[in-house]
């Protein structure tokens, strides 16, 4: 793996001064109730604020987001298991010599990527709980959590403090450092599929783990990513720390699911949904930008 110095996020950021209405209506959209419970729990119509407060400046933000997401943050973040990855430098995406390549797995291109921090496992329901109480309350809470739109996976993760993975994040940490994915007939000693999960969802980390230590990365529950979907992305992607950030209706999923065959569990293959999509085998983990002297407290410069 080749040692890589990330660069530097340089670009001003231009911010917007907000009508009182506005302000006014997000104000009340992050506000909590008297006893503390959140007056909106909604996903879609908190990140309309949270994007809204980002428009409007860091001091803005700060003061907005406090209640409803910031405070506590830091204990809460300390409870998720996260795994270093990289720095590296790789070669994302499909190529016709793999055997077979779906729709907009090409061209295989270099992507270099700054280190980073990714969850162990798929966010559980017992975790998701914590944000989302009622959310399938009967179910074991050692299950990947299910039945999440991209926008509930987007701001569990804003309350923690943590983001979902890019998608070249997301393939470089299946990959498990490996230029390809386990041999079919070792799959199954990684990854819950079609052949080997009797059809239902089974608690995460009962499989052995890839190389970086991280559990359930193929198989088991389809990821969301943060990046929007592009079946042309891969022909202009950036070298440098890659994310399609247009504001696109459909986000990109990975990794295959307990109901997909083996080779929909490639890490190569692309997947897509809209934000609004949820189903029973659809699920997350979390990431976050590697800390640093400079940003010790490892702040993401990438959010949606």
């Amino acid at each position: 793996m080749m040692s890589v110095t990330p660069q530097a996020d340089v670009r001003p950021r231009r911010f917007t001064r907000p009508r009182p209405e506005k302000l006014a209506q997000v104000r009340s959209v992050l506000s909590l109730h008297p006893d503390g419970t959140p007056r909106e729990t909604r996903s879609e119509v908190l990140y309309r604020a949270w994007r809204a407060c980002r428009a409007w400046g860091p001091d803005i933000e700060a003061e907005l987001m406090y209640d409803r997401f910031d405070a506590g943050r830091e204990e809460r973040r300390a409870a998720m298991d996260l795994v270093p990855v990289g720095p590296a430098r790789f070669e994302m995406g499909g190529r016709p010599a793999d055997g077979y390549t779906y729709h907009g797995e090409e061209p295989a291109h270099p992507v270099v990527l700054k280190r980073f921090l990714l969850g162990r496992t798929p966010v559980t329901n017992a975790q998701y709980a914590q944000w989302s109480p009622g959310h399938d309350a009967d179910t074991d809470p050692q299950l990947p959590v299910t039945g999440v739109t991209w926008y509930d996976a987007v701001m569990f993760g804003r309350w923690l403090g943590l983001r979902l993975p890019t998608e070249a994040e997301w393939e470089y940490a299946a990959r498990g450092g490996s230029a390809t994915d386990p041999d079919p007939a070792d799959l199954a000693g990684y990854a819950w599929h079609a052949e080997n999960s009797g059809g239902r969802l089974h608690a995460v980390g009962g499989l052995l783990p890839n190389a970086f230590g991280l559990h359930d990365m193929q198989g088991s529950v389809w990821e969301w990513c943060q990046d929007a979907y592009s079946a042309d992305f891969y022909a202009v992607s950036p070298l440098h720390d890659p994310l399609n950030e247009t504001e696109g209706a459909h986000r990109v999923c990975r990794g295959g699911s307990f109901h997909g065959f083996h080779d929909m569990c490639r890490s190569t293959l692309r997947y897509h949904e809209p934000v609004d999509y949820w189903a029973p085998d659809l699920g997350f983990r979390c990431a976050m930008d590697a800390p640093s002297v400079a940003d010790p407290k490892g702040q993401s410069r990438h959010v949606p």
